[in-house]
């Protein structure tokens, strides 16, 4: 007999993925704000800072990844594993703009987070998976997770 605390959710998201993927979620957010933090005021670096914070995260979509035990789990883990590959593409982004001196542009302007399309899809998405996740049911939003 599985403990009532080990029972997935019927029909949504089993317990242990929604801990596990809501750990990686957070250390995602983690990483994309210290991000977002360094180039508004023009850390100096080449990105080597926020590896720890990738590894953590690529650490814990493994993790989410072996947590994955249902159909609701497996569509939730696609969601979140394209926030990750838009948070790593974010990131090689702004470390090649950064060679070309471009992130100034982020800490010269107080709107520029604003107006980065891929900074507001990662926002975005990651406001809706924390909400999908919390509630342990699958849901698609169509759009910013894709």
């Amino acid at each position: 007999m599985v403990p009532a605390d080990r029972q997935p959710t019927a029909p949504g998201l089993s317990i242990d993925f929604m801990r596990t993927a809501i750990q990686d979620l957070a250390t995602i957010k983690e990483w994309y704000s210290r991000l977002a933090y360094a180039i508004q005021r023009g850390v100096p670096g080449d990105g080597s800072r926020v590896f720890i914070y990738r590894d953590k995260a690529a650490q814990g979509l493994k993790l989410a990844t072996v947590a994955a035990s249902n159909d609701p789990d497996q569509s939730a883990l696609q969601l979140l594993t394209t926030h990750f590959n838009n948070v790593q593409r974010w990131s090689n982004t702004l470390v090649e703009s950064r060679k070309s001196l471009g992130t100034a542009n982020y800490s010269m302007s107080p709107n520029a987070l604003n107006d980065d399309p891929l900074y507001q899809t990662i926002t975005r998405c990651s406001q809706f998976l924390a909400t999908m996740l919390a509630g342990g049911k699958f849901e698609d939003d169509g759009s910013s997770c894709h």
